[in-house]
């Protein structure tokens, strides 16, 4: 009997750890499932973020075609653009560091002099270019204003980094400038764009407070409660979809007002060329100017490199909601090809800057490592 027993026992003891072990596979298998997803999304979510560009151009065209086919459907889509408006701007606002403007005092002259051409040199450029060409053409004159007035998008920070720039104040310039922006857009909108069209100065301030603060506390919350539970590391692993995730409202944005302007567009092919030279002007100015400043101020390569991109850099996002809340479908049309042009100068100097770090007359730790 006690040699059955002892069996018995043997075998509830085997079933136990054959229990437990299964028990393991379960869980080896869920999370081996969730690691594949996870693994899909983030690949996906490179896909977007390296096709930028290319879909945005996708879009636009289709949704001139099928505007141009069922012209009232952009009206009908309409009421999805507030929704695809929060889903284009929270995603990007998770990344930024609203702790990290408690830094500018360690770099207030650079940071003042970013502030500066962000917000005086920028906008005064982007009202005189609309003078002297879109004088003609209000809506578009409007959206010049509005691109040169709106503060520089995160990704600047990538870029800056990717330049061997200074990230920490790209990090802080990024920061300040969408709080600045809260004040500064209404004010410069008002001063300058109020000449072509009507500007409600306090209606823009509150709906920049939905555009910017909403977004940027909820996107700060997010981003806390996200290092905390899954950790830095983790953390960085997943900041790779947001862009793309911003991007996938951002696409609806461009194709609902597509499809609304449609035959207006297909009927006035000449306004691509209209807009496309002061915009190209305006960036040539927006990337050469700080860097003519930073060389003859002796400011170092690393700090020239932030200035510039966060110059250059600007926030599409929120140029294309202030355009849909305020001004005419038309406008949108100038905010739609400014990723097209940005780009292009953003990749052109990120490509000189190699020559300009190995030519640069005043060096810093960051160009010398």
């Amino acid at each position: 009997m006690d040699f059955i027993g002892e069996e018995m026992e043997k075998l509830s003891e085997f079933e136990e750890e054959n229990s437990r072990l299964k028990q393991i596979r379960r869980d080896s298998n869920v999370a081996e499932c969730k690691n594949t997803g996870g693994i899909k999304v983030l690949n996906a979510a490179r896909f977007i973020n390296k096709n930028l560009i290319k879909f945005l151009m996708l879009v636009i065209v289709i949704g001139v075609i099928v505007g141009y086919y069922f012209p009232n459907l952009g009206s009908a889509l309409q009421p999805l653009t507030p929704v695809s408006l929060l889903v284009m701007l929270y995603p990007m606002m998770i990344g930024i560091k609203l702790e990290e403007v408690t830094k500018a005092v360690k770099q207030w002259k650079l940071l003042s002099i970013s502030m500066i051409f962000n917000y005086v040199v920028s906008p005064l450029l982007g009202g005189a270019l609309a003078a002297l060409f879109l004088s003609s053409y209000p809506e578009f004159a409007v959206g010049l204003i509005l691109t040169a007035a709106v503060p520089c998008a995160g990704m600047v920070v990538a870029w800056t980094g990717m330049a061997k720039g200074n990230i920490p104040a790209a990090i802080v310039i990024t920061a300040l400038s969408l709080l600045a922006g809260i004040i500064l857009i209404p004010a410069w909108m008002t001063l300058l764009a109020g000449k072509y069209v009507a500007v409600s100065p306090l209606g823009m301030l509150k709906t920049i407070s939905l555009v910017i603060v909403i977004p940027l506390v909820l996107g700060n919350l997010t981003r806390r409660m996200l290092l905390n539970k899954y950790g830095q590391d983790k953390f960085m692993q997943i900041k790779e979809a947001f862009p793309a995730v911003s991007a996938l409202g951002m696409y609806t944005v461009f194709f609902i007002s597509m499809t609304a302007e449609a035959r207006h567009i297909i009927n006035h092919p000449e306004y691509l060329g209209i807009i496309a030279v002061p915009l190209a002007i305006l960036y040539i100015l927006m990337f050469s100017i700080p860097v003519l400043y930073a060389q003859i101020t002796g400011m170092e390569y690393g700090d020239m490199i932030a200035l510039t991109f966060s110059v250059g850099g600007k926030n599409i996002s929120i140029a294309l909601a202030l355009a849909l809340f305020f001004f005419e479908p038309l406008t949108v049309m100038i905010i739609a090809m400014k990723p097209l042009v940005q780009v292009v100068f953003m990749a052109g100097f990120y490509r000189l800057s190699p020559y300009l770090r190995k030519k640069w007359p005043h060096k810093d730790v960051l160009s010398r490592s």
